[in-house]
């Protein structure tokens, strides 16, 4: 495998807006490539995805020269710092403690005690999850998006009838059935942060 397909590409800011407004008017091939574009899989794994898919290789080259995919920079292994440049007298060759950055405390979801956590509600998604990638991996990324962003129980069961849809083959039926009784079940059950 060469090193540009074991590369993890990313979605570009027009990638997303593409997905979220359709303004360029892409076709379903290039729509599907992209949706598989998750920061996770590699440009092989896309690739093979999609052309399992009917898809063309080439669409992948395409969305990149559209700059809708990015491809990371390649990283060099080695940089040479001059080792003069310290202050006198500093015998360490880490940098000063004053010019590391504070870690960043920004997160998407609200601050949740660790005793507040409705558990139901985190194995209910991700029951929902596991079953998309496993049955609907592409007609279900969209879907499987919107499902990491839930983040209560409303958000989680106004997204079961999607899930349903896409789950819903003959031979996936029953499995789709079980797994939404499960999740019905496991969102029915009293939330421990409501008390």
């Amino acid at each position: 495998m060469s090193s540009e397909e074991e590369t993890v590409p990313s979605k570009t800011a027009d990638g997303v807006a593409e997905l979220a407004h359709r303004t360029r008017g892409l076709s379903q091939r290039h729509r599907t490539v992209l949706l598989l574009v998750d920061g996770r899989r590699t440009v092989g794994q896309i690739v093979a995805t999609a052309q399992a898919a009917g898809v063309a290789a080439s669409v992948f080259s395409e969305l990149v020269g559209m700059g809708l995919v990015a491809l990371p920079e390649p990283r060099t292994e080695h940089v040479d710092l001059p080792l003069e440049s310290r202050p006198a007298g500093d015998s360490s060759l880490l940098p000063s403690v004053r010019s590391l950055l504070p870690e960043s405390g920004w997160s998407t979801l609200p601050p949740v005690a660790e005793t507040e956590i409705d558990r139901p509600l985190q194995e209910a998604r991700e029951l929902l999850m596991r079953a998309l990638r496993a049955q609907a991996p592409v007609s279900g990324s969209l879907t499987l998006m919107k499902l990491r962003r839930a983040t209560t129980r409303d958000d989680v069961e106004s997204l079961l009838d999607e899930v349903e849809q896409r789950l819903r083959k003959p031979h996936r039926m029953i499995i789709a059935a079980q797994t939404l009784r499960h999740v019905r079940h496991l969102l029915s059950l009293p939330d421990p942060g409501q008390r």
